[in-house]
């Protein structure tokens, strides 16, 4: 989530859960790595789907339940950091088009006000008929609607311009 130079291969130093529950929703974790800046590393993510996809293209285009989660490991991370990494990445996600989802990142980034702390968890759950549910350590924090926001979302790590690209391929399992 930040524009920093990075490894181009880590492994992931804790390992995820498998199924992420929520409502009635079971997504299974499709792969998981670690976000790294400058050797240091920042978050563990898992990109969770209901069958396995290697393909960002149409993981990012399906209007399917999905999730990331990202299990903070460093104390780097800050709020402020945070949100302007996330809106580096969706000016990125977006080929810098982040026009017609401005209110939607608004929302989001009011999400991010709290102080971020090593082993936090964050999850975003999109279900098509509601939208992208934020959650902080199982904390729904506000839900944001629309597909276009989620397709520009997921965009952040799964892209062409990820903010990772060895991130991105682990999230794919690969």
């Amino acid at each position: 989530m930040f524009s920093a130079g990075s490894l181009t291969s880590i492994q992931a130093a804790n390992e995820l859960p498998e199924l992420m529950e929520y409502q009635d929703t079971k997504l299974t974790l499709n792969g998981q790595g670690t976000r790294v800046i400058m050797f240091l590393k920042i978050y563990e993510s898992g990109l969770y789907l209901n069958s396995a996809n290697s393909n960002a293209d149409e993981i990012i285009g399906q209007d399917s339940a999905m999730g990331i989660r990202l299990d903070v490991v460093s104390s780097i991370l800050t709020a402020d950091s945070m949100k302007k990494a996330i809106n580096e990445g969706f000016v990125k996600s977006t080929k810098d088009n982040t026009q017609p989802i401005t209110d939607q990142i608004s929302q989001f980034m009011a999400t991010l006000h709290q102080a971020i702390e090593v082993g936090d968890v964050y999850e975003f759950i999109y279900l098509p008929e509601s939208g992208v549910d934020v959650l902080r350590n199982s904390e729904l924090l506000d839900t944001i609607a629309g597909l276009e926001f989620k397709k520009a979302f997921f965009g952040i790590w799964l892209s062409d311009n990820p903010v990772q690209k060895s991130l991105k391929k682990a999230m794919l399992g690969n």
